[in-house]
């Protein structure tokens, strides 16, 4: 994924998310250090094993997702990327974010973002 200004967000994919505005738990703001990044998205029934040994940076949190899917999205444009079906809509998704810097065989910033249901798995009504 190519980043502007060395950052991107992870929204869920109805954009009614805005960066500037306090947070409800609709974006994942992340910044990176290059333009180019790789990025991981994946979706799990259960908290899945901690990976921060292999990791630089770990970060968790809470995302709202309205439909259900999230994808990755600048700020400087209308572009979509890397999609992912989390599941069930009007939903809290717990959030946990590895980063790490790149390397000599692969010169791309490294983000894996993994998402689980929030418990009790109650709907959000908006």
């Amino acid at each position: 994924m190519h980043v502007h200004d060395g950052a991107f967000f992870v929204v869920d994919v109805s954009s009614s998310w805005d960066p500037f505005e306090p947070s409800d738990h609709r974006g994942l703001g992340l910044s990176a250090e290059d333009d180019l990044v790789s990025l991981t998205l994946e979706a799990w029934d259960d908290e899945p094993e901690d990976q921060r040994d292999a990791w630089a940076d770990v970060v968790t949190g809470v995302f709202r997702s309205e439909t259900g899917e999230v994808c990755a999205t600048t700020l400087h444009s209308d572009v979509q990327d890397g999609f992912l079906l989390l599941g069930e809509p009007e939903r809290l998704w717990n959030v946990r974010v590895y980063t790490r810097a790149d390397d000599d065989a692969d010169p791309r910033e490294r983000f894996l973002i993994q998402f689980w249901p929030r418990e009790p798995s109650t709907r959000v009504v908006p």
